[in-house]
């Protein structure tokens, strides 16, 4: 049974479905049945959590259906595994057992079981002369312990088998208990334990017995009948029982009254005393109570006089002794009904959407790729009038680049995956690192008389990576279909054979003939009209193949356009890409236009942006399978591997500083009390002696009298006063010196320095060691280029990327030639809820309906007005909601970013995960931000400079002028090609073709290697 928090999982109830029609969800693994959607999906939430542990193996941290499986496999192991003949007395003796620790029942079990046999069980005999032989018991005989008169034993009791011994026929034998063995793999303690979890459970209370399971018990007839003094019923009633007698021993009075006489003149008797149960608190009111009353009895109080005994004569009733109770003569208080409990406080992080809504809390509105400002780009290329090819481009197309940059919003997730890849595997493809901005300027330029090397280089890399030099193809392309020769000859005969029959059959089956004529012939045209799309297949006619050009890499004068189309047009006979490179290959060789390399290359540069950023990622899917590719992330794997090893022995070796760090702190407390410098105490201040006008000398203010009887003594008085007073001045003065001294020394003591020094030599190893922790960490964070990595979920399920998070260095590569951009994406990216998760999160649970409190109150997200999550999704989001995975909107301004982390709520799953995702990059995505705003800020400005008229002059004889400063992409450089291999990929250097060389005007005698004999042999005519 799998147990959550030690205890079974309580299944659902089923509920009875009294219409076979309605729609009902159930749970294979369980049974449960649900009649509502949001119960299945709460229990099934319930289930995933990783809270559940299987009984039979201890395992924890499983969700209910691993744990379900994992004690379905071991339980059919236990079965097989544990002996047969053991299993029916061992749950007897566990039935009923009250020993509550498992551990001490399978100990006890163990111990008894150990030296005793059941028939059926195969155990090593060992006979008379000491032979040990396999047997079989099959019949057991027990002797009971004999014991005397005085109680002591005659005889242990002891078991005798009779077993059959294997291989030796009908060969049997008579043995005791102290010659078998049983095998110890079969009768373990872990066995006995994992067999006893398996058929017994308990319940969760203090002294439950163990019961065995209903299909063991009736499987081997074990009693089920609990005894009474074994149920909890009986118990709980005995516990009750307790609890109120001692309840009732403390409430009752402990005191009696011997007499109480009402106004006798005789003194009243002894009150005797009870002495009351402790462990009350109004005890010591109730005996001041009683003072006072039997105070007041003998003084005749009317309080007394108004008691139930005042009537009777004696004062009690029938003049006797009573004993005095508290509850009749107090009367209790009535006690307030106790407060309710206060609720129980929420346990932050829940569900986002449970979460009450914030009016005040809005996201900052999102920005779209097909938004970002190009109207210098537009405005320039509208002036300058592209090229006369220009004039093939759609009408609508046109327009659109007219109104807006020209992209397709559809087509957000292309611009970015071809980035974040040309990006990642930059060094293996040996290209330098570019900003997403120029990325997408790059893939807008389009100019006969200017190549953008950003654009040009990226098609090249690509195409290298897909054709080695030896022009061995490193990726898997589709072939045509074509029919072997003896399908055709089978389908020839099977024609021949058919158009017989239609001569000799009647004219109905020749109707149907001629329809089966006519419906091929439709299947013909309309192949044939698939292939008038476009005429890729006569660019490479006559010459090369796109292989053979590849493989020389033949790049200029439109080659790299054609390759490209030989390479679509193959990749068109395969059903997976003939819906992306229909587009493209109609437009770039269009049925109505000769094709040529020319033409290509003319239609390819005015290409819509959303076809070129098509043409790249299709080129990016087929790279993703290279070698070139495949081999770099091994690389980088192994890479990571070594990594994590370094890290691992760094943060060792800091563990271990860490704690010779705390040992010399506790070295330098020992030794600090000895070594901090005393501070200096104010010694009263001694006045030097002085005389007055008769020469008497006074000392600190006292006039010293001196005997004038005695002259020589005065003389001698007078000279110990100035020895004296020089003394002290010459003490102060040499304490003062001792005091200057002290304060050059240094104040503490040699060892004490030596353990400071080597507190300052840790801390300087500690900090050496984690900073190479950090620098592997950021060495991980960029070799990680297998699969990028999410940002994290908001409340309605939105996915946020960052793209700088792993797979390159924050920035792009340093040394790039836009290096001094200081940035690579520096924007965050927010993309819309799958299909899946907005219907089943947002729509139909959440989206559509309000829920109701107990009370039937509408309380939908802990808000009071009737909001659905869709409604509140509206106005949270700003009026940019994304609907679908295929949008994208981005966030690239520091203000809209804080005011995006402070739109996040901490208190939800989430969010607070995001949160603290976010709050790792902080830095390094609004340092990225900064930049990006600074560095387009030069564009904007070289743009106005341009419509100024300051490049007004310039003559370009009908050639186009574009202006670095505004088209940023022009001013990139695959310097990582040039230091690689001196050139870039578009310029790669063609292999020299080897000239004959031709003697004229005179035949030259050769050699026997065929070679021109010296100048010497010319010298002679012989």
């Amino acid at each position: 049974m799998v147990l959550y928090k030690r205890k079974p999982v309580q299944l659902h109830i089923n509920e009875e479905i009294p219409d076979d029609s309605k729609e009902v969800w159930v749970i294979s693994q369980t049974g449960e049945t649900f009649t509502v959607h949001q119960s299945y999906l709460e229990r099934m939430e319930f289930y995933k959590t990783k809270q559940f542990s299987c009984e039979i193996t201890g395992h924890m941290n499983l969700n209910y259906f691993e744990a379900l499986k994992s004690e379905t496999e071991h339980s059919q192991d236990v079965e097989q595994q544990f002996p047969e003949p053991l299993k029916e007395p061992v749950l007897r003796k566990v039935q009923f057992s009250t020993v509550s620790r498992i551990d001490t029942l399978v100990d006890q079990l163990h111990e008894s079981f150990k030296s005793d046999f059941y028939p059926g069980e195969h155990v090593t005999a060992i006979l008379a002369g000491g032979d040990r032989v396999e047997a079989v018991i099959r019949e057991k005989t027990m002797f009971p312990e004999l014991r005397y008169a005085n109680g002591d034993i005659q005889r242990k009791g002891f078991s005798r088998y009779t077993v059959k011994i294997i291989n030796r026929g009908e060969e049997e034998a008579q043995i005791d208990n102290e010659h078998l063995i049983r095998d110890k793999k079969t009768f373990t303690k872990h066995m006995l334990r994992s067999f006893i979890k398996n058929t017994v459970s308990r319940e969760p209370w203090t002294g439950a017995p163990w019961l065995v399971k209903e299909e063991y018990a009736t499987r081997f007839k074990i009693p089920q009948n609990v005894p009474t003094h074994l149920q909890r019923a009986s118990t709980t009633a005995e516990r009750k029982a307790a609890q109120a007698r001692r309840k009732q021993q403390s409430s009752a009075a402990g005191l009696s009254v011997d007499a109480l006489t009402n106004g006798s003149s005789s003194p009243p008797g002894p009150v005797e005393i009870r002495p009351a149960p402790k462990s009350h608190k109004s005890k010591t009111q109730q005996a001041m109570k009683m003072s006072k009353l039997l105070q007041d009895s003998r003084t005749g109080s009317p309080s007394v006089s108004g008691s139930p005994w005042a009537s009777s004569p004696g004062g009690t009733p029938d003049g006797s002794i009573q004993k005095l109770n508290f509850k009749a003569l107090v009367k209790a208080e009535p006690t307030p009904p106790p407060p309710p409990p206060p609720p129980k406080p929420i346990k932050y992080p829940i569900e986002d959407l449970d979460l009450p809504p914030n009016e005040n809390a809005l996201r900052p509105k999102l920005r779209y790729l097909s938004s970002i400002a190009t109207t210098t780009v537009d405005r320039q290329s509208a002036e300058s009038g592209v090229s006369s090819a220009a004039e093939n481009v759609p009408t609508d197309a046109q327009a659109l680049t007219l109104k807006t940059n020209g992209i397709d919003e559809e087509k957000t997730s292309f611009y970015l995956s071809t980035w974040v890849f040309l990006n990642i595997y930059c060094e293996p493809f040996l290209l330098d690192s570019f900003t997403f901005d120029d990325y997408v300027q790059a893939l807008q330029f389009n100019s006969e008389d200017v190549d953008c090397e950003l654009f040009v280089e990226i098609h090249c890399t690509l195409l290298k990576a897909l054709v080695n030099e030896q022009g061995t193809v490193q990726v898997q392309l589709p072939e045509p279909e074509e029919e072997d020769e003896e399908e055709e000859e089978e389908e020839e005969e099977e024609e021949e054979g058919n158009e017989e029959k239609e001569a000799e059959e009647g004219s109905g089956d020749s109707v149907a003939a001629n329809g089966a004529k006519m419906e091929g012939l439709s299947l013909s045209q309309k192949a044939s009209d698939k292939e008038k799309k476009y005429r890729a297949d006569e660019l490479f006619a006559e010459g090369d193949s796109w292989i053979q050009r590849l493989k020389a890499r033949q790049f200029k004068d439109g080659g790299w356009q054609a390759i490209i189309v030989g390479i679509l047009h193959q990749l068109s006979w395969d059903f997976r890409y003939s819906k992306d490179t229909e587009p493209i290959l109609s437009y770039l060789v269009p049925p109505e236009i000769e094709p040529s390399f020319e033409t290509v290359k003319q239609r390819y540069t005015v290409m819509d942006c959303n076809l070129k950023v098509m043409v790249i990622h299709l080129l990016a899917r087929l790279t993703h399978e290279t070698r070139t590719v495949r081999d770099y992330m091994e690389e980088c794997s192994e890479e990571m591997t070594k990594h994590r090893k370094e890290k691992i022995e760094h943060q060792r070796n800091r563990k271990q500083l860490l704690e010779e760090l705390k040992a010399l702190e506790d070295d330098r407390k020992i030794l600090l009390p000895e070594n901090t410098p005393k501070s200096p105490s104010k010694e009263p201040e001694v006045r030097a002696p002085s005389t007055d006008e008769d020469g008497d000398v006074t000392m600190n203010g006292t006039e010293m009298d001196i005997d004038d009887a005695s002259d020589d003594e005065a003389a001698r008085a007078r000279r110990r006063g100035g020895d004296r007073a020089n003394e002290r001045k010459r003490k102060r003065v040499e304490e003062k010196a001792k005091a200057e001294a002290a304060a050059k020394i240094p104040k503490t003591t040699k060892q004490f320095q030596k353990v400071i020094k080597s507190i300052d030599l840790v801390k300087a190893k500690i900090a050496k060691e984690e900073e190479a922790i950090v620098t592997i960490d950021e060495d991980l964070r960029q070799a990680d280029c297998a699969r990028f990595k999410l940002m994290g979920y908001d409340r309605y399920w939105n996915k946020y990327w960052w793209f700088e998070r792993n797979g390159m260095p924050f920035g792009g590569l340093p040394d790039s030639s836009t290096a001094q951009s200081g940035y690579a994406n520096a924007m965050v990216w927010i993309q819309g809820p799958s299909e899946d998760e907005r219907k089943g999160f947002l729509e139909e649970e959440a989206g559509t309906k309000w829920a109701a409190d107990q009370d039937g109150d509408v309380n939908m997200n802990g808000h009071t007005d009737r909001l659905t999550v869709l409604q509140r999704q509206a106005r949270e989001e700003n009026g940019t909601t994304l609907t679908s995975p295929t949008q994208y909107g981005f966030i690239s301004s520091p203000e809209d970013f804080e005011s995006l982390l402070s739109f996040f709520d901490i208190r939800g799953v989430r969010e607070k995960k995001l949160k603290a995702t976010f709050e790792t990059f902080k830095e390094h995505i609004l340092s990225g931000m900064r930049n990006r705003e600074k560095y387009l800020a030069t564009s904007v400005a070289a743009a106005a400079d341009n419509d100024d008229g300051k490049n007004g002059g310039r003559s370009t004889r009908n050639k186009q002028f574009f202006d670095p400063g505004v088209w940023r992409c022009l001013q990139w450089r695959n310097e990582s090609a040039i230091e690689e291999m001196d050139h870039t990929h578009y310029n790669h250097p063609q292999p020299k073709k080897m000239k004959k060389k031709q003697q004229e005007g005179k035949n030259v005698p050769l050699n026997r290697q065929g070679k021109p004999i010296s100048r010497q042999g010319e010298r002679y005519n012989f």
